[in-house]
Order: C-alpha cells, then sequence, then structure tokens
C-alpha cells in the first residue's frame, strides 16, 4: 500500500508531466546519460552505482553527487565528468538515472532536464532489506538490455597507492565506532588483543591500523591502546577525506569490521576479510564473489561470542600467510 508521501510524489509526476516520461527502454540513439545520484552514504553509493559497467562504453556517463563520497568516483573509469551540482552537468542529456523518487530529485528534475526521458533505480521503497547490488543490475540490465546472465557486476573503485610504502608486515585495517548504534560493535580491544594472542607464531605478529571518525572511534582507540602492545598499532581517526582511508585500506592485508561504509570500500577494492554483521542479512550488502566472509547476529551486534570472530580472523590470514610463502620463496628462487 502506497503512503500518503509517495501518492503526493506521483500527483507531482503526472501534474508534471514526468510520468509519461519514465523509460522503460533506454532511447535508440542514446549518447550521453546523466546520473544523478542524491543519497550520501558511502555503501549504498558503492553499490547503487555497481553496475555502471553494465552500460555500453559508447555512452557517455556524467555523475551528479550532491551529497556524499563524490571523491571516490572522481577518475573512475566509466564516467565522463564526477560533479557536486546539476548546475555543472551541461550537456543535452538524452537520459536520466536518479536513484529514487524524492520529492527534492522530482523537483531538481523538473526544473533541469523537464522533457528528457528518466528512471530511478529504487522508485518510491525507502526499506533496506534487499540486495541494493541486484536491484541495481536487474533495472539497469532491463532497461539498457544488457546480454549478461550471470548476475551483478562486483562493486569496484579505482583508488591510488597513496604515499605510504608497502607494509612490511601483514596489516590488518580496523573500522572502529560507527554512527549507527545497531552496527556499532563494542568489543575491539578483547578481540584485537585476542587475534594477537593467537597469531601464528612463525610469522611477524600484524600491525593493526584503526580507521573511523567520531567520539565513538575515539573512545575504540583509547580502549585498544590501553590493552594492547602500541608498537602493534596504528590510528588514522579523523582523516580529511574518505580517500585518505580508502588508500590506507588498499596498502592493508586485510580488512576487520562491522557493516559499513568503509567495509563497503574494503570490499570494493577486493580485499580479504571479516565484517560483522547485525539485522541486516550480509547477502543484501555483498555480493556473492566478494573476499569479505562474514558473522552474523539477529538483533545484537555486540551478541557475538568474541572468540567466534577472532577464530574466523585467524584461520582466514593463516590461509592467505600459507598462500603468501609459496609465492615469496619462488620469488627468492
Amino acid at each position: 500500500m502506497m503512503s500518503i508521501s509517495s501518492i503526493k510524489r506521483t500527483a507531482l509526476m503526472f501534474l508534471s508531466g514526468q510520468q509519461l516520461l519514465i523509460a522503460h527502454d533506454a532511447p535508440q540513439k542514446i549518447r550521453k546519460l546523466l546520473w544523478y545520484y542524491d543519497w550520501a552514504t558511502i555503501g549504498d553509493s558503492i553499490m547503487d552505482l555497481s553496475q555502471r559497467f553494465l552500460i555500453d562504453p559508447r555512452i557517455s556517463i556524467d555523475l551528479c553527487m550532491p551529497h556524499g563520497p563524490m571523491e571516490l568516483f572522481i577518475g573512475d573509469d566509466r564516467f565522463r565528468r564526477v560533479a557536486r551540482s546539476l548546475d555543472d552537468c551541461d550537456a543535452q542529456y538524452d537520459m536520466v538515472i536518479v536513484q529514487s523518487f524524492t520529492t527534492k530529485t522530482i523537483t531538481r528534475k523538473i526544473r533541469y532536464h523537464p522533457f528528457t526521458p528518466w528512471f530511478s533505480i529504487m522508485g518510491h521503497r525507502k526499506d533496506e532489506r534487499f540486495s541494493r547490488i541486484q536491484l541495481a543490475y536487474e533495472q539497469i540490465a532491463r532497461v539498457f538490455k544488457s546480454e549478461r546472465e550471470s548476475g551483478p557486476i562486483e562493486p569496484v573503485l579505482t583508488v591510488s597507492n597513496g604515499s605510504v610504502r608497502r607494509p612490511d608486515r601483514f596489516m590488518i585495517a580496523v573500522a572502529v565506532g560507527g554512527g549507527d548504534t545497531r552496527r556499532r560493535f563494542e568489543n575491539w580491544a578483547t578481540l584485537i588483543k585476542l587475534i594477537a594472542s593467537t597469531w601464528p607464531e612463525q610469522t611477524l605478529s600484524p600491525r593493526f591500523l584503526l580507521l573511523g571518525t567520531g567520539k565513538s572511534a575515539l573512545k575504540a582507540v583509547e580502549a585498544v591502546r590501553d590493552q594492547v602492545d602500541h608498537h602493534h598499532i596504528d590510528a588514522h581517526i579523523e582523516l580529511p577525506s574518505i580517500t585518505a582511508a580508502a588508500e590506507l585500506i588498499k596498502q592493508s592485508s586485510f580488512f576487520i569490521g562491522a557493516d559499513g561504509g568503509l567495509m563497503h570500500i574494503a570490499a570494493a577494492l577486493g580485499k580479504p576479510g571479516v565484517a560483522i554483521f547485525c539485522q541486516i542479512k550480509p547477502e543484501w550488502r555483498l555480493h556473492s564473489q566478494s573476499k569479505i566472509q562474514t558473522v552474523f547476529a539477529e538483533q545484537d551486534i555486540n551478541s557475538i561470542p568474541i572468540e567466534r570472530i577472532a577464530s574466523e580472523v585467524t584461520d582466514y590470514c593463516r590461509e592467505l600467510l600459507q598462500e603468501v610463502r609459496p609465492e615469496k620463496a619462488a620469488r627468492e628462487d
């Protein structure tokens, strides 16, 4: 059943003529496409924009992101231009993609591109209990007649290596803190201490790179430093940009964190890792081919036994270290 606000938005679309412009198929001679994405969260943007590579590469795509992590998509192989304002997207577009039909999105469409065909990935839906990657795949494949039958493309980001040299030991990026209390893991100090104590004896102890923002992240760092040898800890809290965090994740060997933006960055960079989920099923947020393994709690994220998480991490890291040793020996020979 549609809500009153949805009915009002639909009425606005009919009265403005925008409902008649909703496209079920891309225009036959489409050459220029505007993707107007006004969601603000890191993870959602990585998932929602992940199927951009399904679109014929001969079609030029401009991305407009008035909010959110625009810098993650600057220099992307698929977007011709990335901008904050529609005023900077001045091409004569053949089609517009929006994420959802909000009142603000509809009014922007009326103001800037009143006669251009358009469609929405999510339509009027507001819930979060679905696979955003799968939905984006289905919508893009339908409208652009993609012949790909193997399912959605795995999310990917293009991130520079930064200025930090390659670490001389196994480095684990850990996303601490978090704005959503449902997904805020509180026992990082105990978990990191347990991982360090059960690390394979024949290898150097790992370095833990703590990443995050806000008071909860600072609190987590203080707790970790109180309980873990500080020589094994590097903290990077309140970095100047999300790209700075992404560069550090890229340089890391492994990722640990709760379901959130930094986890999605790690997954899009192809990093192995372990993610902690609560309420939202992992398959709703991660691609089936992701190297991120998961642990899940139905209700309370902090109800998951720390020993279980530590075991998942150390077992996975042990496998990775065993794979690296033969490669290193071959290079030395």
